[in-house]
């Protein structure tokens, strides 16, 4: 391996070595894996920030944490960064055919049914039936919900389980919406929290036929409203105002201009 990365490698040693740092010793495999899950949403962050310097950064310190989590896993189990190298590149290559043996994939659709036949192999060679399993794979507890729900969609789908076309999904989504109106007119909430649910779900449905993955759509929504609000906020701070003094009518005029002035940007 490269120097740079041997030596990431052993001042990860160090630290978990005894007279290292105490915090870093203290870690166990599952408290680096989700530090680790936390890298990976800041890599995500910087690449749609469009900030090559700052995926650099992130993409350290998630080859920082992928190195941390099997230096604790080798404490106990018989593994380093070159059998986990290995083991990763050997997976790449058995489920590429098309690429590094005879096979062909004209698409992309060819080349994911490969990649699925060669799982399925691998699975019976666990002594694993893949044909009695569900086709809704399960997922960590910690995953996103919004993720979850994509990907559940995404398994029906793959066994049948769809609409014949998106007229269906904008009918369902006005459903939901139909029905989370009638269940907030009841002032039920259990009732509101299992329509709102519904409406959620059928949203990301949507999402899913066009192709969009929806956590990333809220992530750049919650982006888009942090920096107008943000812009709102200091026009009037520099003014000496206070946002809670405003009215409704100043606030949405306030509101537009940082649409557009962000836009323009």
């Amino acid at each position: 391996m490269p120097a740079p990365f041997e030596n990431l490698l052993e001042t990860i040693h160090t630290l978990r070595s005894p007279g290292g740092c105490p915090w870093d010793r203290k870690q166990t495999l599952v408290d680096a894996a989700r530090y680790l899950m936390d890298e990976g949403g800041e890599l995500v962050e910087a690449a749609l920030e469009g900030d090559p310097e700052g995926c650099e950064e992130e993409l350290g310190d998630l080859l920082f944490m992928v190195s941390f989590c099997t230096e604790i896993l080798g404490e106990t189990y018989p593994t380093d960064m070159h059998k986990v190298a290995r083991v990763g590149n050997e997976k790449l290559i058995r489920r590429h055919p098309h690429v590094f043996g005879d096979a062909e994939a004209r698409d992309t659709s060819e080349s994911q049914e490969r990649w699925n036949a060669i799982k399925a192999e691998e699975k019976r060679a666990r002594g694993i039936d893949p044909e009695q399993e569900s086709a809704i794979k399960a997922m960590p507890a910690s995953t996103a919900p919004l993720h979850v729900a994509y990907n559940f969609q995404k398994n029906a789908a793959g066994v049948g389980f769809d609409w014949p076309d998106v007229s269906g999904v904008w009918e369902k989504l006005h459903e939901e919406l139909d029905e989370l109106k009638e269940a907030a007119s009841g002032r039920d909430r259990a009732a509101l929290e299992h329509e709102l649910g519904d409406l959620l779900f059928s949203v990301v449905n949507l999402a899913r036929w066009f192709k969009i993955q929806p956590d990333m759509a809220l992530r750049q929504a919650n982006n888009r409203f942090r920096d107008r609000f943000t812009l709102v906020e200091n026009g009037y701070r520099a003014e000496g105002k206070l946002l809670q003094d405003a009215s409704l009518e100043e606030l949405e005029a306030a509101w537009q201009e940082a649409k557009r002035k962000l836009a323009a940007d």
